[in-house]
């Protein structure tokens, strides 16, 4: 996609994910009204990014300094692993924090433009960010938030800034010695388990940390599923009190209008039978005229 410009891909990966399409084609028509023919056709070869792809991406906009420190960390962890052991450990204890920091971030970024936050998502965001943090190309564009592709996790060795395990030496007391220097059988064989203990136990500890988050996803998608029905719930009763109060109301009024009514009535019988009295006395006081012969 070398023909659309960085700043439009960082545009409209910062829209709402349900939104992206549609900006992607009026961008792409104002491109060609442009005379910007490739660049319109580059954009419209622009895929709907996933649901972790786009949440991973909007952490650039909304924790940007979080995710800034926390790949310049996975850098510094890289650098210091060999020359400084202890800084090492307590760089990869930031990073982890900084890591389910992000991903509990993207979740909640998720679940609040209307997509469900499953497990499965939130371990492909936290993949996608660990692949990231150990390629400076990934890690530029997921800082500006136009990342085009989820990623996949690397290894320890990768993020603990190591290639082949006889190429890495932990280094004590703040003496180094040659990367590859020659070990006997024995110190090789020493060395690789103690690697290998090494990249199990980070192992395991990035499989908590990723159990830890997808348990804290799902009780606060119970309570939040919770909350929605107390609101529903009350809602429900709400509208109930005042569909009884407008009955209410309603037949408050009936009432009135029928007594009105009776009332009136009451007062047109009323004059109707004074009119009848008033005609009958005038009958009877009316002289009877005698007939001529």
């Amino acid at each position: 996609m070398t023909d659309v410009p960085d700043d439009a891909i960082a545009k409209l990966y910062a829209v709402p994910l349900n939104a992206f399409t549609r900006e992607r084609n009026a961008l792409a028509s104002a491109l060609a009204k442009s005379n910007r023919a490739a660049e319109a056709k580059a954009v419209r070869q622009l895929r709907r990014p996933s649901a972790p792809l786009w949440a991973a991406n909007q952490l650039a906009h909304t924790d940007g300094e979080r995710l800034d420190a926390y790949l310049e960390g996975v850098t510094e962890v890289r650098r210091s692993q060999l020359r400084d052991p202890r800084a090492a450990a307590e760089g990869l204890a930031r990073q982890r924090r900084d890591l389910h920091h992000l991903v509990r971030r993207a979740g909640e970024l998720l679940a609040r433009h209307g997509s469900r936050a499953t497990p499965d998502m939130l371990r492909r965001i936290s993949d996608t960010l660990l692949g990231a943090a150990v390629d400076a190309d990934r890690a530029g564009e997921l800082r500006q938030g136009r990342l085009q592709q989820e990623l996949a996790a690397p290894g320890f060795e990768v993020l603990a800034g190591g290639g082949r395990a006889g190429h890495l030496q932990l280094v004590h007391g703040g003496k180094s010695a040659p990367m590859d220097a020659p070990r006997g059988p024995g110190e090789e064989a020493a060395h690789q388990r103690g690697h290998a203990a090494q990249q199990k136990e980070e192992a395991a500890r990035q499989r908590r940390d990723a159990e830890r988050a997808r348990a804290e996803a799902a009780g606060r998608e119970r309570k939040e599923a919770a909350a929605r029905e107390r609101e529903e719930a009350a809602a429900r009763r709400r509208e109930e009190a005042a569909a009884r109060e407008r009955e209410m109301v309603e037949r408050r009024a009936a009432i009135e209008q029928a007594e009105q009514e009776a009332r009136d009535l009451g007062e047109r019988l009323a004059a109707a039978r004074r009119r009848l009295t008033e005609l009958r006395r005038a009958a009877k006081s009316t002289p009877r005229r005698r007939p001529t012969s």
